[in-house]
């Protein structure tokens, strides 16, 4: 049926302006988590690591995926099949655009992956779980390249995606966005485990465990989206003959992941920006009311010493730490009299009664 027999007001229709406002905000919302994580990070802690210039750079793709999924839309993605019959030049470039948004959609979440992995490395130094979190290193990037391969070699040559008149093999398109989608859905899943294993061994209370659960397990928001991008592929792969009319549902779908990703790999990272508060007002408390326990404060640097045997006395204590904001250091007290440090920290200990005696 050719594009006369339909009338100018159908073939005139578009979804492309929702899904446009669509990415425009949910970039807008993973861009300013990310710039509040740096703050946190990088002016109040001071204590930025990879993880945090790897989510920068995800940022960075994810606004260039975005402006690639935004010429594919206005180029045809969820206008009627029909009305780019009439055009194929057109129909060629949003193909063009196509190709290459999902290349960097790929590259946007291997980058977030790989940031979510130096995260948890900061967290849990031990050799053993680095081990897992170098072969989760070979696993997603071996997908990400398995994705690479099969979207770039989908069809022998790749213009004939494109353009009908060459002659070449093509990949079926359900095979090929349900086997990259798949795998897709097995990465995120993985990045939302590991985190899993790593709170449940903590020795704190079950309520701070299930609070730390919960803003990790923020993470299956991005699995959900996946799985939206998935079932919109689907629904457009089951009409070919207005396919283009579903493609702007499954841009928005794409935008919409990378950005819950990236929040879910950021906000367990500002729990040291409420950590930070959290600290000076438990400091500026304990000042004020001059008590006699074992306070975390800050000591000169000329008159520090290392911490060694019990606490003969019921004096202040201050101790001052040096560690990585991300990690989970662990202060408890045992038997009344010793401190137990449960994490690697170097501590400071300076005792106010010397300066009592001098």
């Amino acid at each position: 049926m050719s594009s006369q027999q339909y009338s100018e007001a159908y073939l005139a229709q578009s979804r492309g302006k929702s899904a446009e406002i669509g990415m425009y905000v949910v970039t807008a919302l993973s861009t300013l988590v990310v710039l509040v994580r740096l703050y946190a990070r990088g002016f109040l802690i001071r204590d930025p690591g990879w993880d945090d210039y790897i989510i920068v750079a995800s940022q960075l793709f994810a606004w260039a995926d975005m402006v690639l999924s935004l010429m594919t839309v206005r180029y045809g993605a969820g206008e009627h099949l029909m009305a780019l019959v009439s055009n194929p030049a057109k129909m060629v470039k949003m193909y063009k655009w196509l190709v290459a948004a999902q290349m960097v959609y790929f590259a946007t979440l291997w980058l977030c992956r790989v940031s979510g992995l130096a995260f948890f490395a900061r967290l849990n130094p031990m050799p053993r779980f680095k081990l897992y979190i170098r072969l989760a290193f070979a696993f997603v990037t071996a997908v990400w390249i398995s994705q690479v391969l099969i979207i770039g070699l989908q069809c022998i040559p790749l213009q004939a995606l494109w353009d009908s008149s060459i002659k070449g093999t093509c990949m079926g398109s359900t095979q090929v966005f349900l086997a990259t989608s798949v795998m897709t859905i097995i990465c995120d899943s993985l990045i939302l485990v590991l985190p899993i294993k790593i709170v449940w061994k903590l020795q704190v209370s079950l309520g701070r465990k299930i609070t730390l659960l919960l803003i990790f397990c923020f993470g299956i928001f991005a699995i959900v989206t996946s799985i939206l991008r998935m079932v919109a592929m689907v629904v457009a792969l089951d009409h070919p003959s207005d396919i283009t009319w579903y493609f702007s549902v499954v841009m928005a779908w794409s935008t919409s992941e990378i950005a819950a990703m990236i929040i879910a790999l950021s906000l367990p990272a500002l729990r040291g920006l409420f950590g930070f508060f959290q600290q000076k007002r438990s400091t500026n408390q304990s000042n004020s009311r001059g008590t006699g326990s074992i306070g975390l404060t800050s000591v000169q640097q000329s008159k520090r010493r290392v911490y060694s045997g019990p606490n003969d006395h019921q004096n202040t204590t201050g101790v001052d730490t040096q560690r990585s904001s991300s990690q989970e250091a662990l202060w408890d007290i045992k038997d009344g009299q010793n401190i137990r440090i449960m994490d690697t920290v170097h501590v400071d200990v300076h005792d106010v009664s010397l300066e009592r005696h001098n």
